[in-house]
């Protein structure tokens, strides 16, 4: 079995990151996203000022590091060994985890399929990247 090597995890979370800020923005879906959510920018600009939002995005950042070790101990025990392998186990990771999950959301918690449209999408764009990125690093 290959061993885990922590920079790619690391610099994969940050990539993460910054999949969320653009797809989350409104350049993207962010508009749609809290519209969906009945969240606006009022709700927004009171969690920034209550001090909120950090604990948020470093829980998400440590969230981020969890996930994207267990996906580098998947790819390392498959002796995944390139992008193409971990971004391939990165889509399956999604496809066997990530979605029955967010297809559950839109079962059982009537929320909008849209919205588990944009967020669902959104996993599966981040795992086959950061697969690629931990598949890839010798």
């Amino acid at each position: 079995m290959n061993t885990i090597n922590f920079w790619p995890i690391l610099i994969s979370s940050v990539v993460a990151f910054a999949i969320g800020a653009l797809w989350y923005s409104p350049v993207l879906f962010g508009k749609e996203w809290m519209s969906l959510l009945k969240i606006t920018e009022k709700d927004v600009a009171d969690m920034k000022t209550r001090g909120g939002m950090w604990k948020r995005y470093i829980a998400q950042f440590v969230m981020s590091l969890v996930m994207f070790a267990v996906l580098a101990f998947i790819i390392a025990s498959s002796n995944g060994s390139t992008a193409t392998d971990g971004a391939f186990l990165g889509f399956f990771v999604w496809l066997g985890f990530v979605l029955p999950i967010s297809i559950s959301s839109f079962l059982w918690k009537n929320q909008p399929f849209k919205l588990i449209l944009i967020e669902a999408i959104q996993y599966l764009v981040t795992l086959v990247i950061a697969g690629g990125i931990i598949g890839a690093w010798k």
